[in-house]
């Protein structure tokens, strides 16, 4: 099976998808968000398919204290062994500390990293052997960011953790690949750009979403440890060779 966290939409609904076309060998595929409503998306929802796996919608929340629990829960209940985790779900939220009122950090900080950590603790012993784990930073990740210094921290350290955790599962079987978005049309990357008015994302070039989802599964399957397709691929290794401080100060969002 395959577990997809923030899948209701964006990033994590294209990857639930794509996953199907590529894998149709699971039996299942698991999409979590706490997006869904309790009427079309409880533990026992299910999507049917033309071909390939099944898609059961999960009403989890990755920013609860028990969201790894609950999802082990799920999982040992049906019986089920991983092939895929792919932890998507995030949240952003424009501010500075001066401005900022702390429970929207508080909120990025349980999601994008607790939520992520407890899920692959929780997790661990119940992959497939040739199992995989994609973890979704973000370019912003070597771009502090003044205006998203949380957001941007989060998805630095989600970096950092997921290299150290290739290392930690390999003896296991199980391969870690990191995954780089740019900017890419989402509805969340929308509200950010309304809520910062930078001039500076507008004028980001898009990147196709298709495009890189297809590209990060398959670097998945072939094992390797980070992906960021296309032209961020190159943005990627200029931002590396430049000072901190000076992405910081160019990366001011205004």
């Amino acid at each position: 099976m395959g577990i997809v966290t923030g899948a209701s939409r964006g990033i994590g609904a294209v990857f639930a998808d794509k996953l199907g076309q590529l894998r149709p060998d699971l039996d299942e595929i698991w999409c979590v968000s706490r997006s869904y409503n309790d009427d079309s998306s409880s533990e026992d929802s299910e999507r049917s398919r033309s071909q390939g796996p099944r898609l059961r919608h999960l009403r989890l929340d990755q920013s609860d204290d028990d969201f790894g629990d609950k999802t082990r829960n799920y999982v040992e209940r049906h019986h089920a062994t991983i092939v895929y985790l792919i932890l998507n779900a995030a949240y952003a939220n424009y501010g500075d500390v001066k401005t900022q009122d702390f429970s929207q950090a508080d909120q990025m900080i349980q999601t994008n990293i607790r939520g992520t950590v407890a899920a692959v603790y929780s997790l661990n012993d119940l992959f497939e052997k040739n199992g995989h784990i994609i973890l979704v930073s973000s370019i912003s990740a070597v771009a502090p960011t003044p205006g998203l210094a949380v957001y941007t921290a989060s998805k630095a350290f989600i970096r950092h953790w997921g290299i150290s955790l290739r290392e930690e599962l390999k003896p296991n079987g199980v391969t870690v690949t990191i995954c780089y978005p740019g900017k890419v049309k989402t509805t969340a990357l929308r509200d950010v750009v309304k809520q910062a008015k930078s001039v500076k994302l507008r004028l980001m070039p898009e990147q196709n979403l298709n495009y890189l989802v297809v590209r990060t599964l398959r670097a998945a399957e072939v094992g390797r440890a980070e992906v960021a397709p296309g032209l961020y691929g190159l943005v990627m290794i200029l931002f590396k060779a430049v000072p901190t401080r000076m992405l910081a100060r160019f990366g001011r969002l205004v």
